[in-house]
């Protein structure tokens, strides 16, 4: 049975028993929805749903179920804060027998015989921004997950909490499927065992209406929902190297670190396949020393890094661990190396990742970082097959701090340099945290961002953010665009919820900059990412798909190469690119809407 139909199967059961707990003594139902009742919360749906003699009471049920797994779908795919393809395809790929129970609901029809991911990305917008009861608008007067409370009021009524068990399951299965779309992080694990803790939660208030004779089967049901907590969900190693490879070719710039990390991987490649002719293999040391500045991306690698050594069968796990001075060393003696230890337990079958590497060799009296270094070295020799140790920080620091040691020097023999993102880098990274939230950015904000962050990168320094700078301008930027929403006397429409106008960008982070600059006779230089014709765009096509008329490639219009001849008097812009930066990127199918 697939996904889809076992889900299907799960709400027909759900709906079809609480349907008829409910409908067979209604009058008590609507005793929980009382005011201080633990369901007071959907009084007024339920109230409806029993209107004219219970004709809607199905209708709401099967509506409501909808609503909840939209819930922890949304959640699910949200833990990492982004939303990824494979995420939305797989949730699209699970609703399709299910989203026919949102009938009684007239806005989402369009979506009731399923949809593609993009499509499921449409509807989950839509039912973001519904106000209604069942919509997902929680903050503006939509009910929270309405059919658990439905449920519970049931198993209350039936004495029984096998329904809001069957419902637990329901729920923690739709997480667990989304969750492992694109790997399994330890944000993701938190989330899953947190969301098993919560419906436990749920379930003894369920306890608590029923009689004393149920606690022997609530605790058996406590342990039994511990279990599941404790069970780390797993991936194949088949999976694990296609999601590590699909996220390090996805990755935006670094394009040394991607042809490192691609290099390495080669490598384990052809080893696996001697081992499988059994042939020898050269023993290989695969601890690395990542140097670069902060929100340059080196978590993020680090964490593909232990997806492709799973892959590969180098480590037994994918499992990644993060620790800084702060995990690894202690306050007294013998203490470093206790919690050292406890740190390396963790890490031992997967990556261990140390950020900050460095502060562990402080040369400061009544300093125990050394014996927390003495205790890393000892351990990656004796578990030099179960344990692979990545080092990060700043290039100066890292450098010191692997020349102090010699031990350290022979240990780690890969060096992976991040460099700082650069302009057409920054550009993209903030269009992609635009595009996950369903914002879209006008051709005069393009213009204007691309500028802001040129003068931004032209007085970086060591401390230059990086990604992490792109995303404090993100934060400011969706700040003034609230703000300027709440200031206008029209009706604020859907167009406007989702559109970041050039004066919503936060200017007054680069020197020079208070406020937009016109554009509308600007010019930007654009090539052909498949041939070599070269021309230049006007505002209207920045980041729309363009057409060549050489050779007819469909692609998105670059927006970060500004002719700075085009705007008189823009002083201060330079134009910090690489040759590629004038392709076009994002080449589109053939049939594509294309401008010329």
């Amino acid at each position: 049975m697939s996904n889809a139909k076992k889900l299907e199967s799960m709400l027909e059961f759900l709906c079809n028993d609480v349907y008829e707990v409910l409908s067979s003594d209604i009058d008590e139902a609507l005793k929980y929805t009382a005011p201080g009742q633990f369901a007071n919360r959907i009084s007024g749906l339920l109230q409806l749903a029993v209107d004219v003699e219970g004709e809607h009471l199905k209708s709401v049920i099967n509506a409501a179920a909808i609503c909840d797994v939209l819930f922890i779908l949304r959640r699910s795919i949200l833990t990492d804060e982004l939303v990824d393809d494979s995420e939305l395809q797989v949730s699209a790929e699970l609703m399709k027998y299910s989203l026919h129970r949102f009938s009684f609901m007239e806005d989402y029809k369009p979506y009731l015989y399923g949809c593609d991911a993009e499509e499921f990305r449409a509807l989950l917008i839509q039912w973001e921004s519904d106000n209604s009861w069942l919509g997902g608008a929680i903050l503006d007067g939509a009910l929270h997950e309405p059919f658990r409370l439905l449920v519970m009021i049931a198993c209350i009524i039936k004495k029984s909490p096998e329904l809001f068990q069957s419902y637990s399951k329901m729920q923690l299965l739709t997480a667990k499927l989304v969750l492992n779309a694109n790997g399994i992080q330890k944000e993701d694990q938190t989330f899953f065992t947190k969301q098993c803790n919560d419906l436990r939660e749920f379930e003894e208030v369920i306890f608590e209406y029923l009689d004393a004779s149920a606690e022997s089967q609530k605790k058996k049901k406590t342990d039994e929902v511990n279990s599941v907590s404790d069970v780390p969900i797993q991936i194949t190693p088949e999976e694990s190297l296609k999601q590590g490879l699909q996220e390090l070719n996805t990755l935006i710039g670094l394009d040394a670190v991607k042809a490192e990390v691609t290099r390495m991987a080669n490598f384990l490649n052809i080893r696996q396949q001697r081992q499988s002719q059994g042939m020898p293999v050269a023993s290989q040391t695969l601890h690395f020393v990542f140097t670069g500045n902060p929100g340059t991306g080196k978590t993020t690698v680090a964490r593909i890094i232990a997806k492709i050594l799973y892959g590969y069968q180098i480590l037994r796990t994918p499992n990644f661990l993060e620790a800084d001075r702060a995990t690894m060393v202690g306050g007294y003696v013998g203490q470093t190396a206790i919690k050292t230890n406890e740190v390396i337990a963790k890490a031992t079958d997967g990556v261990l990742f140390i950020d900050e590497a460095y502060t562990l060799a402080k040369s400061s009296g009544q300093d125990y970082g050394q014996e927390a270094i003495d205790t890393l070295l000892k351990k990656m020799e004796d578990l030099r097959e179960r344990l692979v140790v990545i080092v990060a920080g700043y290039p100066v620091e890292m450098a010191d701090f692997i020349e102090s040691n010699p031990g350290l020097e022979s240990r780690f023999s890969r060096y992976i340099v991040f460099e700082d993102y650069h302009v057409s880098d920054l550009c993209q990274i903030f269009e992609m945290m635009c595009n996950a939230n369903a914002y879209q950015l006008t051709p005069a904000a393009r213009g204007n961002l691309a500028i802001l962050l040129n003068r931004i990168f032209t007085d970086r320094d060591q401390n230059f953010g990086n990604a992490r700078l792109v995303r404090n301008a993100y934060e400011r930027t969706l700040g003034n665009h609230a703000d300027r929403l709440s200031m206008s006397t029209e009706p604020i429409t859907r167009e406007a919820l989702s559109t970041i106008e050039a004066v919503d960008l936060p200017f007054r982070i680069a020197r020079g900059m208070s406020g937009p600059v016109d554009l509308k006779t600007s010019r930007w230089r654009v090539n052909c990412p498949n041939c070599e014709n070269t021309t230049t765009a006007s505002l209207p096509f920045l980041g729309q798909i363009v057409k060549c008329n050489a050779c007819g490639t469909h692609f998105r219009c670059p927006w970060w190469n500004l002719d700075r001849s085009s705007v008189p008097g823009l002083n201060g812009f330079e134009l910090y690119e690489r040759p590629s930066d004038l392709d076009g990127y994002d080449i589109q199918p053939e049939e594509a809407t294309a401008k010329t």
